[in-house]
């Protein structure tokens, strides 16, 4: 009997657990779609009032716009930035190019420097002080075709009755004379240029003409005075164009003429490149 109680007693208790346990997982089931649904009448009222009403349809609209305006300025300004940096990098990489090149150029003019205090010694000559050095930039091909004949700027003290001496890198390049009063460089390389050389170490004296770009003939040579292949050939300073002592170039072959002999020698100079020169003036 009294197990029997127990037993019905128990009974009851589960029943009671079960009935419990259903309500509870309903109510919890009914509370989570309960806030579905909440959300989605909040975000049904939201699209409806956005389309129905102007205030928050304006209002969603300089929202987007103020995002796409700070994203597109946001944007450009990093775009400059990025420019800037590389407009920086191009201008220094520019810069330290021509610092090389500068440097190049003073090696030069200091190798150029001691081959003429070498030769002025070797020679037994002497430093000609009376001679102004002008640089000056080239203007333009006096005609085209000719290479060789190109307009100076107008420069310091020019005199329209004078010859000047056109010197780059240290070698005689060249002459100036005047065109309707303007200065006009004739290069070496034209057979216009003449001025007076001495070859060797005889110092055979001769008048270099023009031949081409690369080379000029040295004619009237004394026949009697011995000359060979590979001489050096540098400026007499007798025509009053250059000083003495520029040197012009190298001694390539020799040919007897009636009474006096010729010389085809090559340049040291370059003639096709003569940006900016120096203008001897002779005073």
């Amino acid at each position: 009997m009294l197990l029997k109680s127990h037993f019905w007693r128990l009974l009851k208790e589960l029943d009671g657990h079960w009935k419990r346990s259903i309500f509870s997982s309903s109510f919890r089931m009914t509370k989570f779609y309960g806030r579905k649904l909440s959300i989605f009448f909040l975000l049904l009222i939201v699209g409806a009032l956005g389309f129905y009403s102007p205030f928050i349809r304006n209002f969603f609209v300089a929202f987007s716009t103020t995002i796409q305006t700070l994203y597109l300025d946001t944007k450009e300004t990093i775009e400059k930035a990025t420019e800037r940096h590389f407009l920086q990098s191009q201008t220094i990489e520019t810069l330290r190019q021509k610092v090389q090149w500068l440097e190049q150029e003073m090696l030069t003019c200091r190798h150029d420097a001691q081959k003429y205090h070498t030769m002025v010694k070797a020679l037994g000559m002497k430093h000609d002080h009376r001679a102004d050095f002008i640089p000056v930039a080239s203007q333009g091909y006096a005609f085209l075709g000719n290479f060789q004949q190109i307009w100076l700027k107008d420069f310091a003290n020019y005199d329209p009755s004078k010859n000047y001496g056109v010197i780059r890198n240290g070698y005689a390049i060249g002459i100036v004379v005047a065109q309707n009063d303007r200065p006009l460089m004739i290069l070496a390389g034209d057979p216009a240029c003449n001025f007076a050389v001495y070859i060797g170490k005889n110092r055979a004296p001769g008048i270099a003409k023009g031949l081409d770009a690369k080379h000029m003939i040295v004619q009237y040579i004394p026949e009697w005075m011995k000359l060979e292949i590979g001489d050096q050939v540098f400026t007499s300073g007798l025509d009053q164009i250059f000083p003495l002592g520029v040197p012009v170039g190298r001694v390539l072959s020799l040919e007897k003429m009636q009474g006096f002999k010729n010389a085809k020698i090559e340049l040291f100079g370059d003639t096709l490149h003569p940006n900016y020169v120096w203008v001897v003036d002779q005073r």
